[in-house]
């Protein structure tokens, strides 16, 4: 008969004893120095093993058993048809352990990577347009007048900006400029920004560095293929993982509503948003009889401009706005493909 040894402790003195214990059909029996009884297993409770530390058996009038082998335990527990756990068994084998925690990592990692991106995308398309209205007003109220001062453009150029914008034809289910707004940002520089809710913000120094009118509006096309996909909500919504629970499932984004006028400035667009973004242009200026290249012109520009103010903000000693607000780093490979296009 097998059978296991183990210290007895009657839960009445510090006094252990050292017994064997065995099964004899549904009872545990337990015998050694001076000890001697027999339980129903039904009565008795084997609590779950933790890590490496003996195996506990627990009596009704509060008497214990501790077991040092537990292997030994675990088989005579067999016999009785009461196997360890699964969670009990993995504990035990560290290997077993390692790989628990190396699934627990990647699924994790895989939770960040695909599975929030794209409760971010479910949860921004559940956002009533009135809600985006509120948040293109509150980043104007925030930063009008701070970093955006008044244009200087003239009535007219700005009307025939507006003009050319109006006109402009878009993809079937786009969405269009609501509203068109000049601002000039020496401290940001070279810009174009359409906000969440539609409305587009047109900097001078973006109208003094383009040398025609098809630049301007490649850039704005740009923005709101941004705009058509929530691209800014999207990511503001995954950098805030309450905000995106009450938008999921309640709609509500009021936490986001808080920190949304410094979010859109922070917002810095991943690659695949910007490629998104830039394929929705190209398509636009398609429309419209515009090459894609004006796109890949004018970002070129706007990188050099970039580089010329960091670097003039760097020796004056100042912060660097354009490491903080740069929200359309141009690259290369973003040209290239918008000199393929038509």
């Amino acid at each position: 008969m097998m059978s296991v040894s183990g210290f007895y402790f009657d839960g009445r003195s510090a006094r252990r004893h050292t017994v064997t214990l065995e099964l004899q059909g549904d009872a545990l029996h337990v015998a050694g120095d001076a000890v001697e009884r027999s339980e129903a297993l039904a009565d008795i409770k084997i609590p779950a093993p933790l890590g490496d530390t003996p195996r506990l058996i627990l009596f009704a009038d509060g008497a214990r058993c501790e077991v040092a082998d537990r292997n030994g335990f675990d088989a005579l527990l067999q016999t009785s048809g009461r196997a360890p756990s699964l969670v009990a068994r993995m504990e035990a084998r560290w290997t077993y352990a390692v790989a628990s925690l190396l699934v627990t990592l990647a699924l994790i990692a895989a939770a960040y990577v695909w599975g929030l991106p794209y409760a971010a995308s479910k949860a921004a398309e559940r956002i009533p347009e009135s809600v985006l209205v509120v948040m293109d007003g509150q980043f104007l109220k925030t930063f009008d007048g701070r970093l955006l001062q008044p244009t200087q453009l003239s009535s007219a150029r700005q009307q025939a900006l507006v003009s050319r914008l109006r006109t402009m034809r878009w993809p079937d289910g786009a969405a269009k400029p609501e509203r068109i707004l000049f601002r000039s940002a020496p401290h940001i520089g070279p810009n174009a920004f359409a906000l969440p809710g539609g409305t587009v913000v047109v900097l001078d120094e973006l109208v003094a560095l383009s040398q025609n009118d098809e630049e301007i509006l490649a850039v704005l096309a740009h923005e709101m293929g941004h705009v058509t996909e929530r691209h800014a909500l999207r990511q503001m919504l995954q950098a805030s993982v309450v905000g995106l629970a009450m938008a999921w499932y309640v709609g509500d984004i009021s936490t986001v509503l808080a920190a949304a006028p410094s979010a859109l400035l922070e917002t810095r667009y991943s690659r695949d948003f910007e490629r998104r973004a830039d394929d929705f242009a190209a398509r636009t200026l398609a429309l419209n009889g515009i090459p894609a290249s004006r796109l890949g012109e004018m970002l070129a520009k706007l990188e050099e401009a970039y580089a010329v103010k960091t670097h003039t903000e760097k020796e004056d000693g100042q912060a660097g706005w354009m490491d903080y607000l740069s929200t359309h780093p141009a690259t290369e490979e973003r040209i290239r493909t918008l000199k393929k296009q038509p």
